[in-house]
């Protein structure tokens, strides 16, 4: 089985999940493994985005080791389901909302902008995960109530991006766009800050 060094500790890796990303494992247990390369700022936008999402408040899988001088970054496994598998066969509760705002609210808080697509979301133990470790600077036009609300209700735009993703989604659960957008309003009403 093919090995990887970082920091002194041997890790095991057990899947490939593209060029620079991997499954490794060290005593037992599984980590996420992303490798960069170590000449670039890579590394160093990594560590700022982590300790700036974790710093927000926003839940992200842990950092557990960084080594800038070689490119890797290995981190907790989340075993969740991604919020896009989610929302295919069931609706969102109203704690799952009061998360998702909140993490928007401690990002546009710490002058941040989150990726809000469901595919890089993740639920685990009913708590929502960010997935993606980097981020950058806040823009308006990149915030959830501006571009990506529609893709958390059942509505078309949800239909059409889980068919992109190549899911299936029962088309019965779109409601009469008019009780949607009551629906989005109030839940706006309800946890927006």
């Amino acid at each position: 089985m093919e090995t990887v060094k970082i920091k002194h500790r041997t890790f095991e890796i057990l899947e490939r999940l593209s060029l620079d990303n991997f499954i490794a494992t060290r005593k037992g247990k599984e980590y996420f493994v992303r490798q960069f390369d170590p000449l670039s700022d890579e590394g160093k936008e990594l560590a700022y985005s982590l300790k700036k999402l974790a710093s927000s408040g926003v839940k992200i899988p842990k950092l557990v080791l960084l080594d800038e001088k070689h490119g890797y970054a290995v981190s907790e496994i989340i075993v969740g389901e991604k919020m896009s598998d989610y929302l295919s066969h069931s609706d969102m509760t109203d704690n799952l909302y009061e998360q998702l705002f909140q993490n928007a609210y401690f990002a546009k808080y710490f002058h941040i902008t989150l990726d809000y697509e469901p595919e890089h979301w993740c639920i685990y133990n009913n708590t929502l995960y960010y997935m993606r470790p980097l981020c950058i600077l806040f823009k308006k036009e990149k915030d959830l109530i501006d571009r990506y609300i529609r893709l958390w209700f059942n509505t078309k735009e949800l239909a059409n991006y889980l068919a992109n993703l190549g899911k299936k989604y029962d088309k019965s659960r779109l409601k009469d766009e008019y009780l949607t957008n009551k629906e989005i309003v109030l839940t706006i009403c309800k946890y927006y800050r």
